[in-house]
């Protein structure tokens, strides 16, 4: 916090990028860090707490999309142009126009409404999210990896591909960036038979034009972290990534990602070294600073890397949740930026081990179309689980988490969120986050639908 505090302290800070829900926690942040009352350009009201009016002045754009992806990029799409009655506000506020932009991670304007962007995302960073590309890194790094072929997006070669490679679970195809960068499963899928060839083939050959397919990876979704310092790299704990199968389709839910699972040492250990490896070399070929995830699968023959986002991933704020004195976002961009700060890579790694292997966070979280009837309602429940399923605490039993549901950009947004002291740490959390949401299907209507969690294979 006092390393950071010279960058922000006496600023106007303009913060955008999602719901003015989602921004409270960066409001507050930087009152803390002695900033003048922020303004805040939401793309909506978003579900959780939002900031008072002493606490900051804003303008909320309501932005609807069919995705999460979509989503992003529309709110991309407006900070390229700004809506005139938010340009007139936002130089009512500051009309000197030396106010800090506090972007989202995806952006990589230098400027926004004549302001300058901290810590901008770089071009030649978010080249290497492509998911067709990023084989040959792991390739140049010695990363031991699924075999794939990366093949054009049409039907005759990616059933080709898919027949050389299938392995017996079927095959998973993921689609290149030619419409941007894209995530949360959103452009793969799991290719099984041939209905589902079909269904694949034609969704990313509108969107695509190469697309990579490997085998379909059994076991548990998992993620590394890692941040590079001009010095060395901190590499944290295995995340587990909540994503989930849903039975009689080709594609994958992603829900979000908790601590609480542990994989074995040995392949934790794996992990760790992974990511500083990783770190290193991203530092070493494109000058890399700050935050990064490899995801992948934790199989039968280990860890086996399936992505690359250079970029702060959500398994970072989950396991740093309860260090309210070290804001990790703000570290990020301040490392993105070049500061000088007299803060190593071996102090975050140990600040975050100890506090991420004593304290386990998080739960899941999914978007659906369905959102709450009443405009900006948030609705809340205190669940328990019990005999696979989850249902309304109750009988003085205390809870092991809150269901929540409230607004999104897509319609509505499902939170599951577990408490430490009651759910046990080991095993995978993904079980109760398909009991949980057929919960909220069966209490708010969120549509949903049935779910299967992966299976454990280690």
């Amino acid at each position: 916090m006092e390393q950071l505090r010279p960058v922000f302290a006496g600023r106007k800070v303009m913060l955008t990028g999602g719901p003015l829900a989602a921004l409270t926690g960066t409001c507050r942040r930087m009152r803390e860090l002695g900033a003048e009352r922020p303004f805040l350009l939401a793309t909506g009201v978003g579900t959780g707490e939002v900031p008072g009016a002493d606490e900051a002045e804003w303008c909320v754009v309501e932005l609807r999309a069919p995705d999460v992806l979509a989503e992003i990029r529309a709110a991309m799409k407006l900070l390229r142009l700004l809506p005139a009655e938010v340009a007139d506000a936002l130089d009512r506020w500051d009309p000197e126009r030396r106010a800090l932009v506090l972007s989202p991670m995806f952006n990589e304007l230098p400027e926004i409404a004549g302001r300058r962007v901290y810590g901008p995302r770089r071009p030649e960073w978010r080249r290497l999210e492509d998911k067709v590309v990023v084989d040959q890194l792991w390739d140049d790094l010695g990363v031991t990896r699924a075999p794939s072929a990366v093949v054009t997006a049409e039907p005759e070669a990616l059933r080709a591909a898919a027949g050389r490679l299938d392995r017996g679970a079927g095959t998973a195809w993921a689609g290149d960036a030619r419409q941007g960068f894209n995530g949360g499963a959103q452009l793969l899928r799991w290719v099984r038979g041939e209905e589902d060839a079909a269904e694949a083939a034609r969704f990313l050959a509108e969107r695509c034009d190469r697309a990579r397919v490997m085998p379909f990876l059994e076991g548990i979704p998992c993620s590394i972290h890692g941040m590079v310092f001009p010095d060395g790299v901190a590499a944290f704990r295995p995340v587990e990534m909540v994503t989930l199968r849903q039975p009689g389709s080709s594609r994958l839910r992603y829900a979000g990602a908790a601590t609480f699972w542990d994989p074995p040492t040995a392949d934790r250990e794996v992990m760790r070294d992974l990511a500083r490896r990783v770190g290193d070399g991203l530092r070493e070929r494109v000058g890399y600073r700050g935050a990064f995830t490899v995801d992948g699968v934790l199989t039968a023959d280990g860890f086996l890397p399936t992505e690359l986002n250079p970029r702060l991933g959500a398994g970072l704020s989950v396991m740093t949740r309860d260090l309210p004195e070290l804001p990790v976002p703000l570290l990020d961009r301040a490392l993105i930026e070049g500061e000088a700060l007299a803060y190593r890579a071996g102090d975050l790694e140990r600040q975050v081990l100890e506090i991420a292997d004593r304290s386990r966070a998080g739960g899941a979280w999914t978007v659906t179309r369905r959102g709450p009837e009443a405009t900006g309602a948030n609705e809340e429940v205190a669940v328990v689980f019990e005999d696979g399923a989850c249902r309304v605490a109750g009988d003085g039993r205390p809870p092991d988490g809150t269901l929540t549901f409230g607004p999104s950009g897509v319609g509505g947004f499902v939170r599951l969120r577990l408490d430490p002291e009651r759910v046990a740490a080991g095993p995978p959390v993904a079980p109760l986050a398909v009991a949980a949401f057929a919960l909220a299907d069966e209490r708010f209507g969120t549509g949903i639908g049935p779910l299967e969690p992966a299976r454990p294979v280690r």
